[in-house]
């Protein structure tokens, strides 16, 4: 947020919320309750629910994440509606002009009108559980007083919204076909190819010329990057693996699961323990849904990583000449469908925004007026988004997978997981172990050149999709004939793999690392599978460091900087100084590079960290190096020019921020990962009540990521993404699992478990999943006793 939302707290009223923090006890009569409700919190104040249903279990969830979560629900559920400009202003007024646009919340409620009774009861269920908690008299979270709001009542689609708003985050890749529309403007085909080079092992893309068919639309795409310019960032990922039992100690499968998701503050997750017959599930919820998305019961564990498919397509659709409110399609022309959103916005009058839809998806060239303006005329762009179906279930998987007995079970009920694709890894007791890219993809026509990297003509028949791929046809594996599965958001398609997924695979780095580690025993435990998730081995400095090493240079101190390297182990600890050397220098590497060649402006977009590049560059890989280096003088090789000023310009910066000595120099100085809060983790005088920062080690392409930005003004590596959880769980013995969220449970800053688990997070320690009653009992410090008013 902006300076509007500069507020300052009086020590008093500080002191007044220490004195309220905490989660509290004792019992309730609440209207919506069915049978009487147990609730035993442990020391880390992980919620073990007992209900007589699992309606009721949904209902105590609800309750919970409103006593623990409130600001984050409401907040979630504002940005999913549209609806932030009402308390932040006009700050936030282009952000809900595209949600309105897209139509999140139109999309939740038309999902509610598909889904099968049996989950709207369950949906009410919780709803009414949020709604008990907040029709009791309770101290609210800080933020809604600091903002000088009350939270409104819980419905169904606001659960919907929030789910679909997770989907569009890890959906792609609309954002990504305008900016290569606007780099095929900028760079040649051999540079276009070079900066985004195929997957390793995979044939060189080529992309049809769009100049002369979308020249005139480059202000329209400068204008919706412009306005979305934090996807360039987003460093979206996770891992997960599974074990059978001829590869562990206890002759079981176990299955291992760290998400990458931005890292806020509170956690995106809140762990729970639901039991009631037929149910009983512990793991990981999100605050808003009812249900548990990752985690285990007692005879099924299950974990994700994000498949990250081409699941949307920008469509250019071209206006009839002299009938704007019409369009053209192939087979005669079709009016828009207009849709008026009202969007309020505090200290303003509302304003009215007219939401046109084509057959194609909503027009996002409409989003706000400068969009609008800066579409040529006779010419819109509206977007296709799998997550926009009326009949998308996914709510259903949530709500079904913690009963599923075997590893058969729990696979069927990924069919009704439609947005996003995921990669779900499974396991069961009596051994098996699978794999299932569950997820809907469209399919598109063999003619399609394009194939989602560039938006498409939508008066082209060729370009519409030819409908989803059968779940019979995913990506899937049941068993390993080496007794593992590994998934990083590397490509998991097979050799001749019949249908189009992505062309935007993570690089393998995190998922070959993993593998190797897994081979490095003969038999693993929950102990070693920890110390994989935790581990900083950087793959991508093995490759990057041999033509950095062989530099020939004059200067003192890059000659040390140098002699640091050749005894450096590749990991990115955050004691040592090798760590911060050579990420600064890739970063001045991709500046020296490519920054002149794009300009500022794609220069941001695209990012400064783009590893297949840089590797393809310094092999000289096609030819690569002579169109990005320039013509390398007697005695050197090609690029060494560039290397050598990337190194200079790295060990100028560093000085510059942490001193002359390079024995002073420690990654774990200059790399500060940082839980967000979400408004005021951006407010200074409030940032140190409501982030939660640490000095960490690990990178981009290491297992235990860290998805950083650099901060010119500070010189560090701010970590906003990685691992907001680690678990390990066990089939042998599942009250063996373990896990770890990056901060701690509560969403209130002045709670003790606001943070607990952050230092734990950091250093590579874990909690019990525990759902064995004798010893939640035993180990109970609090109980809430909910009944039926």
């Amino acid at each position: 947020m902006k300076s509007k939302l500069v507020f300052f707290i009086p020590a008093v009223v500080l002191g007044y919320f220490v004195l309220v923090a905490g989660s509290p006890e004792g019992g309730s009569a609440l209207n919506g309750l069915i049978e009487p409700v147990e609730i035993y919190r442990d020391s880390h104040d992980v919620p073990h629910i007992y209900a007589q249903s699992s309606d009721d279990a949904y209902f105590a969830l609800g309750y919970l994440h409103a006593q623990e979560r409130l600001w984050q629900m409401d907040l979630n559920r504002r940005a999913g509606s549209g609806r932030l400009a009402e308390i932040f202003g006009d700050d936030t007024l282009e952000q809900d002009q595209f949600v309105r646009t897209l139509g999140l919340r139109r999309a939740a409620q038309a999902n509610l009108s598909w889904l099968d009774p049996t989950t709207l009861t369950s949906l009410q269920a919780y709803a009414h559980g949020v709604n008990a908690y907040l029709g009791e008299s309770h101290i609210l979270p800080p933020e809604f007083y600091l903002l000088g709001i009350r939270p409104e009542a819980w419905h169904p689609a606001d659960s919907l919204v929030w789910l679909k708003m997770m989907a569009w985050r890890l959906s792609g890749n609309w954002w990504e076909e305008l900016l290569n529309l606007k780099l095929q403007q900028r760079l040649s085909a051999g540079q276009f190819n070079d900066l985004f080079p195929p997957y390793p092992g995979d044939a060189p893309r080529v992309l049809p010329t769009t100049q002369k068919l979308y020249a005139g639309l480059e202000p329209l795409a400068g204008k919706l990057l412009a306005q979305h310019s934090d996807e360039a960032h987003k460093s979206i990922g996770s891992n997960n693996w599974v074990l059978d039992g001829s590869r562990t100690a206890s002759g079981k499968p176990l299955l291992a699961n760290d998400p990458h998701l931005p890292l806020t503050a509170p956690s995106l997750w809140y762990f729970a323990h639901l039991h009631a017959p037929g149910l009983n599930v512990i793991g990981a919820t999100l605050p808003g849904i009812p249900g548990v998305l990752l985690g285990r019961n007692e005879r099924v564990a299950w974990a994700f990583t994000n498949t990250g498919p081409d699941s949307q397509d920008v469509f250019f659709e071209k206006l009839l000449p002299g009938q704007p409110a019409r369009y053209q399609t192939p087979s005669g022309s079709q009016a828009f469908d207009e849709i008026q959103e009202t969007i309020k916005i505090k200290g303003q009058p509302d304003q009215v925004l007219t939401v046109r839809t084509s057959r194609h998806g909503p027009v996002i060239s409409d989003a706000d007026p400068v969009a609008r303006q800066n579409a040529p005329e006779g010419m819109v762009a509206a977007l296709s988004w799998v997550g926009l179906r009326p009949d998308d279930a996914t709510i259903r998987f949530m709500l079904n997978a913690g009963s599923a007995r075997t590893a058969v079970e729990l696979k069927e009920t990924a069919r009704d997981f439609h947005a996003p694709q995921q990669n779900i890894v499974y396991a069961d007791a009596d051994g098996k172990i699978g794999f299932i890219a569950a997820g809907r993809v469209p399919v598109r026509h063999a003619d399609n050149e394009v194939q989602g990297l560039l938006p498409v003509p939508g008066w082209l028949a060729k370009y519409d999709w030819q409908g989803l791929i059968p779940f019979g046809e995913l990506p899937q594996q049941s068993g390993s004939p080496d007794g593992k599965i590994v998934t990083a958001n590397q490509k998991i398609t097979p050799p001749g793999y019949p249908h189009f997924i992505t062309s935007g695979w993570a690089l393998p780095y995190r998922a070959e690392r993993i593998a190797a580690l897994l081979e490095q025993r003969s038999q693993h435990d929950v102990d070693s599978f920890a110390a994989i998730q935790n581990d900083v081995g950087n793959p991508l400095a093995q490759q990057c460091l041999p033509r950095l090493l062989a530099l020939q240079t004059d200067d003192s101190e890059a000659r040390q900087a140098l002699h640091l390297l050749r005894a450096w182990d590749g990991r990115m600890v955050a004691d040592a100084p090798q760590p911060l050397i050579f990420a600064e220098w890739l970063r001045q590497l991709a500046s020296v590079l490519y920054q002149d060649k794009l300009g500022d402006g794609l220069y941001d977009m695209v990012g400064d960290y783009q590893p297949l590049f840089l590797t393809q560059v310094l092999g000289n890989r096609h030819g690569a190096a002579a169109r990005w280096c320039a013509t390398a003088l007697p005695g050197q090789a090609v690029c060494d020019a560039e290397i050598n000023r990337a190194l200079q310009a790295a060990l100028a910066n560093i000085k510059q921020h942490y001193g002359d000595d390079p024995a002073q120099w420690h990654w774990g100085q200059a790399h500060v990962t940082v839980f967000k809060h979400q408004p005021f983790g951006a407010v200074s005088l409030l940032a140190w009540l409501f982030n939660v920062e640490a000095q960490s080690p690990g990178g981009m392409d290491t297992i235990n990521v860290s998805g950083y930005r650099y901060d010119t003004g500070s010189g560090l590596y701010i970590g906003e993404a990685g691992a907001a959880f680690r678990a390990v769980y066990d089939l042998a013995e599942p009250d063996n699992s373990v896990f770890i969220l990056g901060t701690g449970q509560s969403g209130n800053p002045l709670s003790g478990h606001y943070r607990d688990m952050a230092q734990a997070w950091l250093q590579g320690g874990y909690v019990p999943l525990l759902t064995d009653r004798e010893r939640i009992l035993r180990d109970a410090v609090g109980t809430i006793r909910l009944t039926p008013q």
